[in-house]
């Protein structure tokens, strides 16, 4: 179940706090005759977010040594790159609590893209 569960109505009164409803025990599941008591929450209103986000996506700085400093190591040329990749998610509807939004349709069977850093150096001889 999802985290925002944790908010969830547990007693009489809660609803003045929380639209997030309770969770069911085994006998009142059992009377809903095989249906999935949280899809009316699932399906609501309640759970629509805008699909609008900005997310930045690449960052790359790169920074080539004096050649009289690759000389030094019987070298032509010597530089270094630093990249990353998907660094900051900058904004996304905050009713998505977290969740990143490229993957939130998808059920909870993607992984989200991850961050990357990557350090390259180039010697060039």
């Amino acid at each position: 179940m999802p985290k925002e569960f944790r908010d969830r109505w547990v007693l009489p009164g809660d609803e003045q706090y929380t639209n997030i409803p309770s969770i069911l025990g085994r006998w009142e599941q059992s009377q809903l005759s095989g249906a999935y008591p949280y899809n009316n929450y699932n399906y609501s209103t309640e759970r629509v977010a805008k699909g609008d986000f900005l997310r930045l996506k690449t960052v790359s700085v790169s920074y080539q040594l004096d050649p009289k400093y690759a000389q030094r190591i019987k070298a032509n040329n010597l530089s270094a790159t630093l990249s990353t990749t998907n660094p900051w998610l900058i904004y996304a509807d905050p009713k998505l609590r977290g969740q990143d939004p490229e993957f939130y349709i998808s059920g909870g069977v993607a992984q989200p893209i991850q961050k990357q850093i990557t350090l390259s150096l180039k010697l060039g001889f």
